[in-house]
């Protein structure tokens, strides 16, 4: 994985921020951080067809739409989006859920549901985004 950086950017600066080399050569812990992140988003973006085609195999996925009321009586709605069905993800019989568990697509599965708790962190930073330009 390579990572290219635009030194016109007015975001690079050599004075302030993280540095991204050491003194004498070679990559800051923090460079390597970034860098490791990327890889886990290049990898995953590699591995998601195959997940999207075991969920839709054991009809798992979900649409959701996620209307919201803000303070100011602004109404949003999230659209397009998926999930997973969890009901019917209740109903798979064991050996299917092994499967699912080996292929390392399990813990992904419970990942995706973990993840609708932030929406309501999503709205609150919303909701103060809001009153701060009021």
């Amino acid at each position: 994985l390579n990572i290219h950086i635009d030194m016109d950017s007015p975001r690079v600066s050599r004075t302030e921020g993280e540095a991204l080399f050491l003194a004498y050569g070679g990559t800051t812990p923090y460079l390597e951080h970034v860098n490791s992140m990327l890889l886990a988003i290049h990898q995953g973006l590699q591995d998601l067809p195959g997940f999207i085609a075991v969920l839709r195999e054991h009809d798992l996925l979900e649409s959701f739409v996620a209307d919201i009321e803000l303070e100011d009586g602004s109404q949003n709605r999230l659209f397009g989006f998926h999930t997973i069905n969890e009901d019917k993800l209740l109903q798979l019989p064991g050996d299917v859920l092994e499967s699912l568990n080996r292929a390392g697509h399990l813990q992904s599965i419970y990942m995706v549901m973990a993840s609708l708790s932030n929406f309501r962190g999503l709205i609150e930073r919303k909701q103060r985004a809001v009153n701060a330009n009021a």
